[in-house]
């Protein structure tokens, strides 16, 4: 088998140091479980980001120009006749567009556009690694909206490829050999990521370049994905289990924060861990995945509230002690995305699996969450007589992306889950702030300024459920 490759196609201002060649899995690794969709390599010239001249070009202007600023329905022109739009997908294009067009900052590198979000509305400040991540989301199932339409796939591949800008700049200074991390913060130029580096962050960054691979076929987003998800996996605590929020946390001096393992990290490394057992054909690859997503799994049970209910909480905290790292309590906190990662965890596994009880119970452990879940989140607003989900609307994206994937596998009780999810986005648009077309923090209550609405990654969430709420209406991808 080759090793793989560690030219990033298609790009000539990204190489990773050749000595990321010596140690490289192999191995024939195909169609990503994420969608069904196959994905095919390609090969392009490319220069080291240590030295390349690529830099930060951007406009901050949190605005765009050209096909990008455009909606999505004017761009799929490939049938001769084109279907009325439903009102889900007008509602998700324009939530889409708000967001590129108060958040979205374009630049070049070497010859290359990038887009990167900004972290506040009306302010120049770069979105976090955390914040671009989310907005990726979004619109990968904008090209799962739209399979057809080669501006949703750009405007992908240019937010995908903005993360480069927060990688860490020499990996060989990286725990695990052949492994590689990103920083919470952006850099000027690729490959001078700075602040912390997290976990939890890194293994959502793993997630987002295999949906790349998914989308756009380029076989250098699978590699990085396994390489994030050897840094992550380096971090693994042998005593206690699981990973720390922050890398931070393997120091005897960190805070409480970033000694807890939290379920976001942790149920996050259970989806990629299986994805990367399903896509490859080589059985000790196979193996060493599965193995992998198992004992996150197996630690993940450790925060679900039973036998009260299926949902689970925040995470465990980690105390340093006499020289000595041992559990703390459990974090009981709640957050809905914790439940809607747990559910997408127990899908994958479930997807892995071989007919059996081992597999029914995946699927059963993931339609109790769900359903404890609902009953958790979704709340009644008595002054507008409306019930919504709670909470923060990302977190919220989340758990309602879990629900899409369960009805996508058949789940009957799905469809209430996905109709209220509608009903909350449809509400959170009528309650649009005129001038500006962002959404407020409560999708029952109207714009106030006052409950964080201007952060990205809200407005990120609340586009995310439209999207998702279109496609359920449509009778989702294939």
């Amino acid at each position: 088998m080759p090793m793989m490759s560690n030219e990033h196609p298609n790009r000539h201002f990204i190489t990773l140091a050749a000595r990321l060649l010596a140690g490289a899995l192999s191995g024939c690794l195909l169609a990503l479980l994420l969608s069904g969709c196959t994905a095919a390599p390609s090969d392009a010239p490319a220069k080291d980001p240590l030295t390349s001249d690529a830099t930060d070009g951007s406009s901050q202007n949190g605005t765009l120009t050209g096909d990008l600023a455009g909606d999505a329905s004017s761009k799929e022109e490939a049938s001769e006749t084109r279907r009325e739009l439903t009102e889900e997908e007008k509602q998700a294009e324009e939530m889409v567009r708000t967001i590129f067009d108060q958040y979205g900052s374009e630049g070049e590198a070497d010859g290359e556009t990038y887009l990167n979000l900004l972290e506040n509305y009306g302010s120049s400040q770069s979105g976090y690694l955390w914040s671009n991540f989310c907005g990726v989301g979004m619109q990968y199932y904008m090209c799962k909206l739209y399979p057809g339409d080669e501006a949703q796939k750009e405007r992908f591949r240019q937010m995908i490829d903005n993360f480069l800008f927060f990688r860490h700049g020499a990996p060989e200074q990286d725990q695990d050999e052949d492994s590689v991390k990103y920083h919470s913060a952006r850099g000027s130029s690729v490959g001078a990521g700075t602040g912390d580096c997290f976990f939890d962050d890194n293994i959502w960054v793993a997630r987002n370049y295999l949906r790349a691979y998914e989308i756009l076929g380029d076989e250098w987003y699978l590699e990085e994905a396994i390489r994030v998800d050897k840094w992550v996996l380096s971090g693994w605590n042998k005593e206690l289990g699981g990973v720390v929020w922050s890398e931070a946390g393997l120091s005897s001096n960190a805070n409480e924060q970033q000694l807890e393992r939290g379920l976001s990290a942790n149920a996050c490394s259970i989806l990629v861990n299986a994805t990367l057992s399903s896509l490859s054909q080589d059985a000790q690859e196979k193996a060493f995945y599965l193995k992998w997503a198992k004992r996150f799994y197996r630690f993940c049970k450790k925060m679900q509230n039973l036998p009260d209910s299926y949902d689970y909480w925040n995470g465990i905290h980690t105390v340093y002690e006499n020289g000595e790292f041992r559990n703390g309590s459990i974090n009981k906190v709640h957050y809905s995305y914790n439940s809607g990662s747990m559910i997408l965890a127990n899908l994958a596994l479930y997807d892995c699996m071989e007919e059996g009880e081992e597999k029914e119970a995946y699927l059963e452990d993931a339609l109790h969450t769900a359903a404890a879940a609902y009953k958790t989140f979704l709340s009644h607003d008595p002054k507008a007589d409306e019930d919504y989900f709670r909470g923060d609307p990302w977190f919220a994206a989340i758990l309602n992306e879990g629900y899409y994937e369960l009805w996508r596998h058949g789940c009957q009780d799905a469809s209430k889950y996905l109709d209220a999810f509608a009903q909350n986005v449809s509400l959170a648009y009528s309650n649009r702030d005129e001038k500006t077309r962002l959404c407020p923090y409560q999708a029952t209550q109207e714009v106030t300024w006052e409950k964080n609405e201007a952060y990205v990654i809200h407005q990120v969430g609340f586009a995310q459920q439209a999207v998702l709420a279109a496609l359920y209406k449509t009778g989702g991808q294939d």
